[in-house]
């Protein structure tokens, strides 16, 4: 192992002697290299001020041999290079002074190149006009562009700097002189007009062709100079504001005629024609346009590009949106035409987008109007659907009350609000089937939401004609308009669903009668069974929400009418005196008259279950009130105040069986009805016949509690052995 490593130290002590050998050997080559660039450098950089600040050179380029010396310097720089490339390769250490050499080399060079290009920019600012003259556009204008673009780049300092910038200004101005003169052509070749008169307007192009190799020359130049879609700006602007504008929205004449060796090729658009222009007409004049500018400007350019493909890079954008939004919306068919209407369009389309794509105005894929030649369907149904959601939102702006409809079928279920299975009892599934009917109550509701309905059946009807992705948008808006009437009528009509009783019904009837068209007809009786199948699925949340928010806004006015009859009822004042039921007695009336109000209303508005259920709401709470205000004192009372008591509830209950049109057991939907029509006769009964009725009445003692009857004993009569012995027997 350690001859090994003494072989390979050897070996490597070798190499290093031989590296240094080269070093040695390139060092004087090295120096000598520097020393010739600087002083040429030096003979340049002078030559260059001399000619640039002080106009007078002492030596020319030739007199300083400056070709062959460079051509020297390049040659043994680039062999220099490769031979320290090779020396710092196999070096393991590093020579400082070497390493100094080196990068004064580099520096010397890059000055060295600096100075070639200044010096030799006369020469191509010469060369450059000798070309232009010669009406070689391309090779001037590139070569001035390259050498601006290289003295851009540099920074000198004294007068060399000043004589760059004197440099640099030159090549500018000969840059720009070219480009002003190729403008100067490019407007002889190619102009534009417009005349109006009172009932026309005429638009003419205008293409000299005189001399077709200057009209390639031009245009090539433009382009290889990128300044071509500049040139065209303001035809741009002229095409798509005027030409196209007139195009699309009038009827015109074309024709061509020659003038002075030059095509004209005019447009003539009739302003006093009130007759649009179709489909098949405004592609026809579009082709016609196009057509002619690809045969006189036609050019192809390098990266196989031509005069069309640069001409659309500057307009295509506008052009398509003013073709989409100007000619194919505003001209498409009405949502009732037919499926044919659309196919005779997506013809005229489709031919029109080919001679675009063969004209390389735009690429095939890209084309915007794809969409309307591929979707033809997508875009008649989607409008349909647009449609339909305006139509809808139109519709929600009228009042609730404007317009009502009786709907809905007598007489109801036994059970409304909840499902009844006695009589099915051998199959419970059979008890919730979305294959039946399903019942709805009669009631009023607005018409506009017979209307939405109306609409909303006979688009899902119409759309299993057209594929099934599309009756899969519909559903979508069909949710949709489901969110909006819950979301738009509480916000639009927010006073009237807090304080008229009315508005409030509808609003209800509204929602739970859309709820109920919604779950449909059914809708697998009319509808493919996966299109009835997935609308039911994603409309089932949006039914339960338009449920609650409708029973949301009855049971908000009700909690308000309960607050207030409870309200007035306990503000009276305690103990009982005849000022005292004077307002007890003012604030049941006025409970009563609320109530009645709300029959005015309600009854025959809301569903016959719907209102009982309401009107008992508020008949709970008066009860409540009155006997928690009965028993709000136990003080003695006069026999004639507990008279007036007792006609009071007897009056009381008169008045509410006026609230319904038909009778209705009360005692079965409010749980202190038998309570409050005991306490009548309560208040009348003697003492002795209390406690006979306190026994034999099993309603009453249902009813009551023995201390509320002890309560009403102790308010009534006095204090005795008798008072005292019925006490004791009421347990």
């Amino acid at each position: 192992m350690s001859l090994l490593s003494t072989a390979l130290h050897e070996a490597d002590q070798n190499i290093q002697e031989n590296v240094k050998k080269q070093r040695e050997e390139i060092f004087p080559m090295l120096k000598d290299l520097i020393e010739r660039i600087q002083l040429l450098s030096w003979a340049l950089q002078q030559n260059f001020i001399d000619t640039y600040c002080n106009f007078t050179p002492t030596k020319s380029l030739e007199q300083i041999n400056y070709q062959n010396r460079k051509s020297n310097i390049l040659l043994d720089y680039n062999k220099l290079l490769e031979d320290i490339k090779i020396v710092n390769e196999k070096s393991s250490t590093i020579n400082e002074e070497f390493c100094n050499s080196c990068s004064k080399l580099e520096n010397a060079m890059k000055v060295f190149n600096n100075l070639c290009i200044v010096v030799e920019g006369k020469q191509i600012l010469e060369k450059a006009n000798h070309e232009f003259g010669r009406y070689n556009y391309i090779e001037a204008m590139l070569s001035v562009k390259e050498l601006h673009n290289q003295l851009m780049g540099l920074k000198f300092e004294g007068n060399a700097g000043k004589a760059l910038t004197i440099l640099s200004d030159q090549a500018e101005n000969q840059l720009a002189l070219y480009a002003a003169q190729l403008s100067v052509e490019w407007e002889d070749i190619f102009s534009w007009a417009e005349k109006k008169s009172i009932y026309y307007l005429t638009y003419s192009l205008s293409v000299q062709q005189s001399d077709p190799t200057l009209i390639q020359n031009v245009l090539k130049s433009l382009y290889a100079t990128e300044r071509l879609n500049a040139e065209l700006g303001l035809f741009s602007l002229f095409f798509i504001n005027k030409l196209l504008h007139n195009v699309i929205r009038h009827n015109c004449d074309i024709f061509t005629e020659e003038h002075l060796g030059a095509l004209v090729f005019n447009i003539k658009i009739d302003l006093n024609d009130p007759k649009k222009p179709n489909f098949q007409t405004i592609f026809n004049n579009l082709t016609a346009v196009f057509e002619f500018l690809q045969s006189t400007l036609g050019l192809q350019f390098e990266n196989n590009k031509n005069f069309i493909q640069v001409f659309a890079d500057s307009i295509k954008q506008k052009f398509f949106n003013k073709i989409i939004e100007d000619c194919i919306r505003s001209n498409l068919p009405s949502c009732d035409s037919s499926y044919q209407n659309y196919k005779n369009i997506v013809i005229e389309l489709e031919s029109f987008n080919k001679f675009l794509v063969d004209l390389k105005f735009v690429e095939a894929s890209e084309s915007p109007l794809n969409k309307y030649i591929n979707d033809t369907e997508y875009v008649l149904y989607s409008k349909k659907c647009d449609k339909l959601l305006a139509d809808v939102k139109g519709i929600l702006g009228e009042s609730l009350s404007y317009g009502t409809i009786i709907v809905g079928s007598m007489p109801e279920p036994p059970n409304d609000s909840t499902l009844d299975s006695t009589n099915i009892p051998n199959n419970k599934n059979d008890l919730w089937d979305l294959n039946n009917p399903i019942f709805l109550p009669k009631c009023v509701i607005s018409q506009n939401v017979k209307r939405i309905i109306t609409m909303i059946v006979e688009h899902l009807e119409e759309s299993t004609k057209l594929p099934e992705e599309y009756s899969r948008q519909l559903i979508m808006y069909i949710r949709d308009i489901a969110v909006m009437y819950q979301c738009i009528i509480p916000k639009k009509f927010k006073v009237n669903l807090e304080f008229c009783p009315l508005d409030i019904a509808l609003f209800f009837n509204n929602c739970y009668y859309l709820a109920h068209s919604l779950l449909g007809p059914p809708w697998k009786n009319i509808l493919p069974f996966s299109l009835a199948d997935l609308l039911t699925t994603i409309l089932l949340e949006c039914i339960q929400d338009l449920r609650v928010v409708g029973l949301e806004k009855v049971s908000l006015y009700l909690q308000s009418q309960k607050n207030s009859i409870t309200k007035n009822i306990e503000n009276t004042e305690l103990p009982w005196t005849y000022d005292s039921y004077q307002t007890f007695d003012s604030a049941v009336n006025s409970s009563i008259i609320l109530m009645k109000d709300l029959k005015t209303s309600w009854f025959n508005i809301l569903p016959t279950r719907m209102y009982e259920h309401s009107m008992c709401t508020l008949i709970q709470a008066l009860c409540q009130a009155m006997l928690d205000r009965i028993f709000g004192d136990s003080k003695p009372i006069s026999e004639d105040l507990v008279y007036m008591l007792a006609i009071r509830f007897e009056d009381t209950i008169a008045d509410i069986a006026t609230l319904f049109e038909e009778e209705v057991k009360l005692e079965t939907k409010i749980n202190i009805w038998v309570k409050f029509t005991k306490m009548s006769q309560l208040l009348k009964t003697q003492l002795l016949e209390i406690t006979d009725l306190w026994r034999s009445d099993k309603l009453l003692k249902q009813s009551y509690v023995c201390e509320e009857i002890r309560q009403i004993i102790k308010m009534r009569f006095s204090d005795d052995k008798y008072r005292l012995k019925i006490l004791k027997e009421i347990q």
